[in-house]
């Protein structure tokens, strides 16, 4: 199966982890074909990537707040609405900055991680916008 993955990987050519942290620690908006489930899974978005991690099902991960794209978590008539999304990094197939930066987290951003995840490896950090701890 680790056999299988890695020349899924090559031939898929699945997105770097590196290209992903890169993005994180330095902020940069993405733009990502995405091979998600159905309905809405396949297709562009342009995402704020914060947090890079394992999932409960042993898969890395990407917590982005998802601006625009084939999402379908929300909708407002046939429009997807932007929302925080956790995307598969085997399913993202590209990933490519779009020169914007972003400085601010979303709404309802986790500073402390990603409570679906139950390792992080990297997280979004904010100057002047980390939470007082006591």
């Amino acid at each position: 199966m680790k056999l299988f993955n890695i020349f899924k990987s090559i031939i898929l050519e699945e997105v770097s982890m590196d290209v992903i942290i890169d993005a994180i620690r330095k902020r940069k908006v993405l733009i990502i074909n995405y091979q998600g489930d159905e309905p809405g899974g396949n297709g562009l978005r342009q995402i704020e990537p914060v947090c890079l991690g394992i999932s409960k099902a042993g898969n890395r991960v990407l917590r982005a707040w998802d601006s625009e794209g084939a999402s379908h978590t929300a909708y407002l008539g046939k429009q997807p609405l932007p929302s925080w999304r956790l995307f598969r990094l085997d399913k993202i197939l590209s990933a490519n900055p779009t020169g914007d930066i972003y400085n601010e987290p979303r709404p309802n951003y986790n500073f402390n991680g990603d409570d679906s995840m139950v390792r992080v490896l990297v997280n979004a950090k904010f100057e002047n916008l980390q939470p007082q701890t006591a």
